[in-house]
């Protein structure tokens, strides 16, 4: 029974085991079938291999096609296109509608005594002649600052030039710039010890040392002097008014000091036109807010800033305007342009400024204190001999 058993046994093992039924499902065709979802592509990247540099739309500033970025708009610039011919129309009919009105009083006093005839023309005349000699003397006194432009070019061209094509051309317009001034005799001693193998750019080098130097000095001199006038005539001054008036007088003054410094003679024309380029190179902005941060502590101390704050602060914002339209009106009229590393700079200015500043607005409060030291040493002097008398006859 047991080997039956046994056999049955090994007759199932070795049967396969039965499959599995399939299961028929039956759907109906009217019904749509679902969506199938398709899974999304994935890439998988090394990171080993990391870029060395940033895409070129971060490291440029570009925006990114979803981005919308607003660093880079500007606007066209509306232009006003016939603003120059209505102003010559309007001056061709000022110019018309006087000359018909004096035509018709010569007329008009000529037909009443040939004498008033004659006196009307000369007044007339004398009249035209007086607009013909300004019209002239406006263009005349253009003259010496399209010299200096021209000088200007030429230094600017060949200040790293090693030929001597240029050596002859700059001295003599130097002599024409500088001739009957004060000047010119410093100028033609520096140019007799000029060597004759200089080339253009020791040229330059030699005349910037011995000449240009002394005149940079005075320069800078007088920028300080005008700069701590404005600050200090600002500071004290009440009224807003009077503070614009004072620093616009204090820079045409300083203006016109700086130009005869470098052989320009000062005019109305000159004065305007070195004005107009001055305000151009002048950059204001951060002047004020640089003297609130940097300059005070150094002006005046801690315990005094709550007292002196806004006075110094509008006398200080002055300064350095002024020293700003000072250093620009030296730039400009300079016949020789500064390199990049001889430039003089703002900083160079602020300390002799500020301790200029600090003397005129606050040399009372700050004189005091030495006087009262001194009286304080002299008085412990005399203590001192007073015991140094009194010993030897107490010890008798």
């Amino acid at each position: 029974m047991s080997a039956s058993d046994d056999r049955l046994d090994t007759e199932s093992a070795a049967q396969p085991a039965p499959k599995p039924r399939r299961q028929t499902r039956i759907e109906n065709l009217e019904v749509e079938e679902p969506a199938v979802h398709e899974r999304a592509s994935t890439r998988v990247e090394s990171l080993a291999e990391e870029p060395g540099e940033l895409p070129r739309s971060i490291t440029t500033g570009e925006s990114l096609p979803d981005k919308i970025s607003f660093s880079e708009l500007r606007l066209p610039f509306f232009r006003l296109r016939m603003w120059k011919p209505a102003l010559l129309a309007g001056l061709a009919l000022a110019f018309g509608a006087v000359f018909w009105e004096l035509r018709q009083f010569f007329y008009w006093a000529a037909d009443m005594h040939w004498s008033l005839g004659l006196l009307a023309g000369v007044v007339i005349g004398a009249l035209v002649l007086t607009m013909a000699s300004a019209v002239w003397e406006y263009f005349r006194a253009g003259k010496p600052l399209r010299k200096l432009q021209k000088t200007q070019q030429l230094a600017a061209e060949v200040r790293d030039s090693r030929a001597t094509d240029a050596v002859a051309p700059l001295n003599q317009q130097l002599q024409e710039l500088f001739a009957g001034k004060p000047q010119g005799a410093l100028l033609a001693r520096v140019q007799e010890e000029t060597p004759d193998y200089y080339d253009n750019s020791e040229l330059l080098r030699h005349l910037e040392l011995n000449f240009f130097e002394a005149l940079d000095q005075e320069a800078l001199r007088r920028i300080v002097r005008h700069a701590t006038t404005t600050g200090a005539l600002v500071g004290l001054s009440p009224f807003t008014t009077l503070d614009v008036l004072v620093a616009l007088r204090q820079s045409m003054r300083m203006i016109d000091d700086v130009a005869q410094i470098y052989g320009v003679r000062p005019s109305m024309v000159v004065r305007w036109r070195l004005f107009k380029k001055i305000l151009a190179l002048v950059a204001y902005s951060g002047a004020s807010e640089y003297a609130v941060s940097e300059l005070w502590p150094e002006l005046v101390g801690d315990s005094m800033l709550s007292t002196v704050s806004a006075r110094l602060g509008q006398g200080m914002g002055a300064s350095l305007f002024m020293a700003r339209i000072g250093l620009a009106a030296v730039h400009s009229c300079r016949p020789i342009p500064f390199s990049e590393k001889q430039r003089p700079r703002l900083g160079a200015l602020t300390k002799r400024i500020a301790s200029s500043l600090k003397e005129r607005l606050l040399g009372r409060e700050q004189n005091r204190w030495p006087d009262a030291g001194l009286s304080q040493s002299a008085a412990e002097k005399v203590s001192a001999r007073r015991s140094d008398a009194r010993g030897p006859n107490q010890d008798d």
